[in-house]
């Protein structure tokens, strides 16, 4: 059995060469990439090698806590050969055992040092081959060179390392003041509460600072860097502590706690930032809305913290400060700078276009944003990617005293499974390679549609995949594949399951027959298109739109081809199970009507933060949501004919945001449910630091 303590990042496997960091596999010169999952079988094989390992070990090793078939690790096996370029017929590298399982039979060996290499005779390369690469040398320069958009100079970043890489993840990043720490949250593969965890960036060691049964999150440091401060999740709810850290890291520990705030143990929390001696911002939700919440700090005469809170900000969405200024988004994604002090007009930074996430750079005048690869904008003109992932980067933090920068790297399976009610299962139901979301299943139930994305940024993969699946049949098939700036966000089947209608993010709505296969674009890059629904026969779609301030209500024909504008009384009532995200307010609506219906049952905060978090599913007989409670995911229905909330089944964990769309959807009559599940996730940190100008 093989030495666990090897070293195992870049290592041969016959001929192969496997890079752990990179996550990607290089076979007859050529690189490929390698997921978590097939990753993490590699490395269970190789260490028991040459002893077989069994399909329970296999299962109780890559997927703890849950219950998964058989058919799940064939397939996974069958993933990992294909990668590797390997046969079950005749394995070089995979052998079947029989009634037992899978035995490793390649062999392992570390690559050459440079040592080594140095020992490899030299061979005589052609003039021409020199002259060729000093060529494409020359080339690439001036593609890193000319990479930035606009005139004078930039900081770049260099890269350093990642500083963490075990099974789990690490997130939630927060650089000290003077840049030498660097706190984050951290959860090992198997659990279900995060550690809080500081790294030392001077002696390139990592401490547990917090472990205690309990969830610890977003940590953040007071403006003195004499405080820690973070969330703790428990149970039965939710309080911001603070936590001294003016002495020996290695004491930290064993440092007394104090108690600052109640928190919603259901609401997704914000960062907090302690950016003077008496003030700190934090991102909660007020009354269904999220609300950036200005809070001043005072020391008693027992050296106790209190917060007391001063002012309040709405709509705020993700945030940022520098100084006195204060950088955020909201809810449109529109990034605006103010004073931290809210007492000036915040000025919309309108050459940035859409940000979710926007971060300062070194200076104000900096901002970096996570656009799938990391992006420093100076002005409204210039700007430059300055780093791109192999995984998807969910998450940054800029120390400032120290000039480095760290993000969280990784991937999260984002998967599609099939609950049947009368049979009170769960059925996965779509690929572990892939982010699969914005499921639609049509009236019946015999049709299942959704969007397929790669679960890494690709240079060379410039479109996403629509999915469908039939009842009857065993596999889906691919439906259309669609450019990412038409990257849909409502999937609609027709009452008859024929006909998908798809909406995009760039507000173009196409309808496809599922069987033609041929997107027929209705209404192009339209931004007030909006209340799409299909007529009860399944052979039109109607939807609105607004030109010169006037209200337009059109009919599409399928048949024909053809739209007809329609008189204004085609404007008529629909019920909520007509409606969809189209439609305005339609999310409000949900929320308002489930808080009156629930009569108190559920907190506004709560039931607002869950469904923001999963879209609910309305049916003919009632309405399907999912609630969060610390990390516990749980499916409700709310049954509108006997006016009862009932219990429907826990559906996992939610353990940290990917920012993607996750939700419900359900058959006409409510018997079949298709939902997704965020799984395995994994997320490593990389360190940066900025370069000179």
């Amino acid at each position: 059995m093989l030495d666990q303590s090897m070293q195992f990042e870049r290592f041969l496997l016959n001929d192969v060469l496997i890079d752990t960091k990179k996550m990607r596999v290089k076979t007859a010169g050529k690189w490929t990439p390698i997921e978590h999952k097939q990753l993490a079988l590699l490395r269970l094989l190789i260490y028991k090698a040459p002893e077989p390992v069994t399909r329970d070990e296999i299962i109780e090793q890559l997927w703890p806590n849950l219950i998964v078939s058989d058919n799940s690790v064939s397939q996974l096996i069958v993933q990992l050969r294909k990668v590797l370029g390997d046969t079950s017929k005749k394995p070089l590298f995979i052998k079947t055992v029989p009634k037992v399982g899978y035995q490793c039979i390649a062999t392992f060996s570390h690559t050459p040092t440079l040592i080594e290499k140095s020992k490899t005779p030299n061979k005589n390369i052609p003039f021409h081959w020199m002259m060729g690469g000093i060529a494409l040398g020359f080339s690439l320069a001036l593609v890193i060179l000319f990479d930035w958009k606009g005139d004078g100079s930039t900081q770049k970043i260099d890269y350093i390392s990642r500083i963490t890489s075990a099974p789990g993840a690490e997130v939630q990043l927060s650089f000290s003041p003077n840049g030498r720490y660097l706190a984050y949250s951290q959860i090992v593969s198997g659990s279900s509460q995060f550690d809080l965890a500081v790294y030392d960036l001077q002696t390139q060691t990592s401490h547990t600072v917090k472990s205690s049964g309990y969830s610890e999150q977003f940590p953040a440091w007071s403006a003195d860097g004499n405080w820690l401060v973070y969330y703790r999740f428990g149970p039965f709810g939710c309080e911001v502590r603070a936590l001294s850290v003016n002495n020996a890291i290695e004491l930290w520990r064993l440092n007394k706690e104090v108690h600052l705030l109640e928190c919603d143990g259901a609401h997704e929390p914000e960062k907090i930032i302690w950016y003077s001696k008496d003030s700190l911002l934090v991102n909660r939700a007020m009354s269904g809305k999220k609300a950036l919440v200005k809070y001043d700090t005072f020391i008693d005469d027992r050296g106790q913290l209190e917060l007391r809170e001063s002012q309040i900000l709405q709509g705020v969405q993700h945030y940022d400060v520098l100084g006195d200024n204060l950088l955020y988004s909201n809810t449109n994604d529109e990034v605006f700078k103010s004073r931290v002090s809210f007492d000036g007009e915040a000025v919309e930074l309108v050459g940035l276009g859409k940000i979710s996430k926007p971060y300062f750079g070194l200076t104000e005048s900096e901002v970096v944003s996570l656009t799938g690869d990391l992006r420093l904008h100076v002005g409204e003109q210039k700007t430059a990617s300055i780093y791109k992932p192999y995984g998807k980067i969910t998450e940054l933090a800029v120390g400032r005293g120290s000039g480095h920068l760290a993000h969280t790297e990784g991937t999260a399976e984002v998967n599609l499974y099939l609950f049947n009610r009368n049979k009170a299962e769960f059925q996965a139901i779509s690929s572990n390679s892939r982010v699969d979301t914005l499921a639609s299943i049509s009236s019946e139930g015999m049709q299942l549609a959704y969007v397929s994305t790669a679960p890494r940024v690709d240079p060379q993969i410039d479109h996403v995949e629509v999915w469908i699946k039939h009842r009857l049949k065993a596999s889906p098939s691919l439906l259309t594949k669609m450019s990412k700036s038409d990257k849909p966000r409502l999937l609609l089947f027709s009452s008859d399951g024929e006909y998908l209608a798809i909406l995009s993010e760039a507000n173009t709505l196409f309808i496809i027959n599922v069987f033609a296969k041929n997107p027929v674009a209705v209404v192009k890059e339209n931004s007030s298109l909006r209340n799409i629904y299909w007529a009860d026969d399944g052979k039109s779609i109607y939807y609105q739109t607004t030109e010169s301030g006037e209200q337009q209500y059109w009919q599409y024909d399928v048949g024909s081809t053809g739209n007809y504008l329609l008189a204004e009384n085609g404007n008529k009532p629909l019920p909520l199970s007509k409606k969809n995200i189209s439609f305005d307010g339609f999310l409000l609506a949900l929320k308002q009507y489930l808080f009156e219906v629930l009569e108190g049952q559920v907190s506004l905060e709560q039931l607002s933060s869950s469904i923001d978090l999963y879209r609910p599913a309305v049916h003919k007989n009632g309405i399907y949501y999912v609630i969060k409670q610390g990390h516990q995911l749980s499916l409700y229905n709310f049954n509108s004919v006997v006016q009862k909330n009932e219990f429907v089944a826990d559906i996992g964990l939610h353990l940290y945001s990917m920012n993607v769309d996750l939700g419900l959807s359900t058959t006409e009559d409510g018997n079949q449910i298709i939902l997704n599940r965020v799984e395995n996730l994994e997320m490593d940190i990389v360190l940066h630091k900025f370069a000179d100008p």
